[in-house]
């Protein structure tokens, strides 16, 4: 067995989620269901915050190095009468050595408080999904309405690993939301000797009317807001007065999806939505999104 060295400086850890198991500050050890003391030295240090929000520097100590408190048995019984029900989860009946966790007026295990989380979260996924599958109904009613996806083709990065973020090329394609193709087409956005230029990429100005239709359409759906800023922008947009997209298919997909994360450190996560890849895509989940079931309630 390695005993620590009693001369190291103890080490500092940042939030209780760093701390590893088997190290508890003094009132820790103290609120345990069989109360113990610290019968060795600062093995560790962890930095948090106290109920005010003050940052604090709290000891720790090894739970193996402990003894039990000078309670008497009658001591423990006492405190146990006093706490009632306070050392049961009110969920799952377990009997924790740690303290249980006073959650709307029941007192509950670690794992259970996780599992209220959870359920409080996937509830809240499932209300905001019913938001997304009306704008998708709402998208398809309209007309006309087109799903844009504008890929960016920028030159390899350079030995060093830099890489030039001016685009060389626009990979261009939209549907309407009848799926018929409106544009498939790779524009150049740099000079013909530019070697990272696709060989089939053709001149802006062969597609230009096509474009500037496109771009005329009163509902334009991308994956994200500003994806269509730089096609926008190759076409003489003033970019103070360029529209801000609304109508970005990205996060939306990703709270209809409702993949909640429930290893995400900290708070739960949705996992974020995988790019469809192409218009036709974007479209097809528009609308398995517009047929998604949701509660009766005002539109």
């Amino acid at each position: 067995m390695v005993t620590p060295d009693a001369t190291a400086a103890p080490p500092v850890y940042q939030g209780w989620r760093a701390v590893p198991d088997g190290l508890h500050t003094r009132t820790q050890l103290a609120d345990l269901d069989l109360p113990r003391v610290p019968a060795g030295l600062v093995r560790a240090r962890v930095q948090t915050s106290d109920w005010r929000g003050k940052k604090v520097l709290l000891d720790l100590y090894a739970l193996a190095e402990s003894e039990p408190s000078s309670a008497t048995i009658g001591h423990l019984e006492a405190a146990r009468r006093r706490a009632g029900g306070g050392r049961v989860c009110g969920g799952c009946g377990a009997r924790p050595d740690r303290p249980l966790i006073w959650v709307n007026g029941r007192h509950l295990c670690r794992l259970c408080t996780r599992i209220r989380q959870l359920r409080e979260f996937v509830d809240k996924a499932s209300a905001e999904r019913v938001d997304v599958v009306r704008w998708a109904r709402q998208i398809l009613a309209d007309r006309p309405a087109v799903v844009l996806r504008v890929q960016t083709i920028l030159r390899p990065p350079a030995p060093s690993g830099r890489q030039d973020a001016s685009p060389v090329a626009l990979r261009v394609d939209a549907v309407d939301v009848a799926g018929r193709r409106l544009v498939d087409t790779t524009i150049r956005t740099a000079g013909p000797r530019v070697r990272a230029v696709p060989p089939h990429a053709v001149d802006p100005d062969t597609v230009a009317e096509q474009i500037r239709t496109l771009l005329a359409t009163p509902v334009i759906v991308t994956w994200s807001p500003s994806e269509d800023t730089g096609l926008r922008r190759l076409y003489g947009a003033d970019p103070l007065r360029m529209p801000v997209n609304r109508n970005d298919l990205g996060w939306r997909v990703r709270y209809w999806r409702g993949d909640v994360d429930p290893d995400a450190a900290g708070h739960f996560i949705r996992r974020p939505a995988i790019h469809p890849g192409r218009a036709d895509r974007m479209l097809l989940l528009i609308r398995r999104m517009a047929a998604t079931e949701i509660p009766d309630g005002p539109s």
